[in-house]
């Protein structure tokens, strides 16, 4: 059992992208709260290749954890913590040094919403996050959603599976926020993902066709690249909206980023899976009203009618309905930005650091 009121050693392993605009919410998180512990005085190593071949990342990250047993043998750690499959050659073998498995987004759920190569490569690495979780004594995830789905696909008990919720550094992001030099927008929409399919950021666009119909001065703002970027230009170009929506790519500057929620007015990411969705506590962080779905964990973050609008998933006309609603209506997106700005203090990274080390003491 750890005791929580001494400085602890805790390891973090991590093979996936260490820079948060290649490896999207999960670099962000996993970083926030190593500095979160690190705050309150303990001492947090993130163990991630020193290597980089080879050159696929699955097939790196499978080289990284074959070598993790004899690493750590030589290494003296209070707790170990695996993040999604690394550590799966390591959990269920520790017998001095306690260990817990953090799935953030359960790959077995992903893979659903992709198919060919992408989708066999999915379900191996879902094979070894499923080893990985049923070898470790506690599994840690972000949401009561990813809680049932563990459970689902994996097999892994409910009484093994404790909730800790991503976070946000509210001081940091709000003096950034003050910091910004421009004024917020009106009529701009604004969209921040990592761009696979389960973003379902095709929806939007049809949507934002609707607003623009309506509403010729609104424009969309999408922030963010990936498999989908390409394909959702195209789509842009056939809707003929390109004088309206604006892609930035992948932007390397989070103030970049911040500067990008101080001048919208409405945040909308119309996502059918999310096992978390820390895009959602920056928006609130921002003052912003938030228009999504009811698909998996998003309204446990999100609070219907108070945070924002939540749609049934994969429907662009009550997109473009909610959408409608609050660029029409100033004093209701004003409302919902002040509730979100109050919520989102709940997922302060400190807050966070503290339920992470409750949910793991008893290790």
């Amino acid at each position: 059992m750890l005791n929580e009121s001494k400085p602890l050693r805790i390891a973090f392993l991590d093979s996936w992208h260490q820079q948060v605009m290649d490896g999207s919410g999960t670099a962000a998180a996993i970083g926030g709260l190593g500095q979160a512990l690190i705050q309150r005085g303990h001492s947090v190593t993130r163990i991630a290749p020193t290597f980089t071949w080879p050159q696929s990342m699955p097939l790196r990250r499978l080289c990284f954890n074959l070598q993790l047993p004899a690493l750590l043998r030589n290494l003296s750690y209070d707790l170990v913590v695996g993040f999604d499959i690394d550590g799966v050659f390591y959990a269920g073998w520790s017998r001095n040094t306690p260990y817990t498995c953090s799935i953030k987004g359960v790959i077995a759920e992903e893979m659903r919403y992709e198919s060919g190569v992408v989708r066999r490569l999915l379900w191996t690495l879902s094979r070894l996050e499923c080893i990985n979780a049923r070898r470790s004594p506690l599994v840690l995830t972000t949401s009561d959603y990813c809680r049932r789905v563990i459970n689902q696909h994996y097999g892994v008990p409910i009484r093994r599976i404790r909730i800790v919720p991503e976070g946000i550094d509210l001081a940091g992001w709000q003096g950034a926020l003050v910091r910004s030099t421009y004024e917020r927008e009106s009529l701009t929409i604004l969209c921040v993902a990592r761009q696979y399919p389960r973003k379902r950021i095709a929806d939007l666009l049809l949507a934002f066709q609707q607003v623009h119909r309506q509403i010729p001065s609104a424009r969309l703002v999408i922030v963010g690249d990936g498999p989908e970027h390409s394909a959702l230009r195209t789509l842009t170009q056939r809707l003929r909206l390109t004088s309206a929506v604006y892609f930035t790519g992948a932007l390397p500057d989070d103030n970049a980023v911040i500067d990008w929620y101080r001048r919208s007015t409405v945040f909308c990411l119309p996502s059918i899976q999310e096992g978390f969705g820390i895009v959602f506590l920056e928006a609130m962080a921002s003052g912003l009203p938030i228009v999504s779905t009811t698909a998996a964990a998003i309204p446990e973050v999100v609070p219907q009618r108070q945070a924002g609008i939540l749609v049934p998933p994969a429907n662009p006309d009550t997109l473009a309905e909610a959408l409608l609603e609050l660029l029409a209506q100033p004093d209701l997106c004003a409302a919902y930005g002040a509730f979100g700005q109050d919520y989102v203090r709940r997922f302060d990274w400190d807050r966070v650091a503290g339920r992470f080390l409750e949910a793991t003491v008893d290790i």
